[in-house]
């Protein structure tokens, strides 16, 4: 299963290669993304206990969840939803249309189809929440968690290298290094995650990674999210004023898993 999938979505990456290298940088950034996203889902289902099923198809999930940020680049060069199209949806049509999911019986692509789709909602679905299908919220809850951990791991990468940072992987955001949206801290002290829309700096998408601790589903996914520096490397993009400091301090109280 793994091994059809991790084939068919290889050949999908390399059919729509550019020629551009900013463009097949970008492109290769997802690829990879998608590999570790897999990885991530395939350790999450381990460690939860689920039957070798499970396992398998959350390692599918992960691996297929951003297959629509190809077609999405190459149409509009961009990442940003809003300005093109919803990528989880354009993913479960190249993956109907492209037969990504053909090794699967009909119940587990829906499963995948599933996972894929709600991954980068703002919140899960109230139909899944509902836990009539505990196969597919389980899914859902591994793909959105091992999503966000190497979104981290990449932003993190792209705000401390040198020079100007990719316009495009920073969804176009001004770098302002003061100014930030304090919308977004109240968001997190409230237990939310960020609002996407109130986003105008660079400042508010590392408070708006920051947040998402309020949408993490597993002990594990907050674990690595703190164990790998990833919360003290994020708030050292942020402003250091006695403000930022304090809260700051608050986020790890509240937040940071105690000792195992």
């Amino acid at each position: 299963m793994i091994a059809r999938t991790l084939d068919w979505f290889e050949d999908f990456v390399r059919q729509g290669d550019m020629d551009d290298p900013r463009d097949a940088n970008r492109l290769e950034l997802k690829r990879r993304h998608c590999l570790l996203v897999m990885a991530e889902a395939r350790e999450q289902a381990r460690e939860l206990g689920l039957s070798p099923r499970l396992t398998d198809l959350a390692t599918v999930a992960g691996l297929v969840h951003d297959t629509g940020r190809f077609p999405q680049y190459r149409r509009w060069k961009t990442f940003r939803d809003a300005q093109s199209a919803n990528h989880a949806v354009l993913g479960t049509i190249a993956l109907r249309q492209g037969g990504g999911l053909d090794g699967l019986d009909a119940r587990d692509r829906r499963l995948v189809r599933m996972a894929v789709v709600a991954h980068n909602r703002r919140a899960l679905p109230r139909a899944l929440l509902r836990g009539e299908d505990p196969e597919a919220l389980a899914l859902a809850r591994i793909v959105r968690d091992a999503d966000k951990i190497d979104i981290v791991r990449i932003m993190l990468e792209h705000f401390k290298a040198p020079g100007e940072k990719d316009d495009v992987v920073v969804l176009g955001l001004p770098d302002e290094p003061e100014r930030y949206n304090p919308a977004i801290v109240a968001d997190i002290r409230a237990g939310r995650i960020g609002n996407y829309y109130a986003m105008k700096t660079v400042n508010d998408f590392v408070l708006l990674l920051l947040s998402w601790v309020n949408d993490m589903s597993h002990a594990r996914t907050i674990r690595l999210f703190f164990g790998r520096g990833h919360v003290r490397e994020l708030f050292d993009q942020l402003p250091d004023t006695s403000a930022m400091r304090a809260f700051a301090a608050w986020y790890h109280d509240r937040y940071a898993p105690g000792p195992s």
